[in-house]
């Protein structure tokens, strides 16, 4: 006699998890969609837009500096690429030799020699 194997549960989990990556896809662009109101807001208001929506600062000297204000966390670091979360998105910064030379909870000074400097927002933050 042959035995049949269901595929109930297997079901029941793929359902499960359509279901929580669709909530957290909304959440996703409310969020996106919140902070471009903050910042559209701060415009209207001819207030800088880090003080509503804590948008990032970055300041470059040369090619050998860069200071960073209002960031959440460091992603990645490493001597050839540093990766930075913020509130609107992420800040990844090529280089050579790179190093923080310091940070505290709201600024950072990364020294080294900087290629490049890119900031990822929306839908592009979906691509690693």
């Amino acid at each position: 006699m042959k035995k049949f194997k269901s595929s109930h549960k297997k079901n029941k989990e793929k359902n499960h998890k359509e279901l929580y990556d669709s909530i957290n896809k909304a959440k996703k662009q409310e969020k996106a969609e919140r902070i471009t109101y903050l910042e559209s807001l701060s415009n209207q208001l001819r207030l800088p837009s880090d003080m509503l929506a804590g948008a990032p600062i970055v300041t470059a000297i040369g090619r050998n500096e860069l200071y960073i204000e209002n960031y959440k966390g460091i992603l990645e670091y490493n001597s050839k690429s540093i990766r930075i979360l913020t509130k609107i998105g992420r800040i990844n910064i090529e280089g050579k030799n790179l190093n923080i030379e310091y940070f505290t909870n709201d600024e950072m000074k990364i020294i080294g020699m900087i290629f490049s400097i890119d900031f990822v927002t929306g839908k592009d933050l979906q691509r690693p």
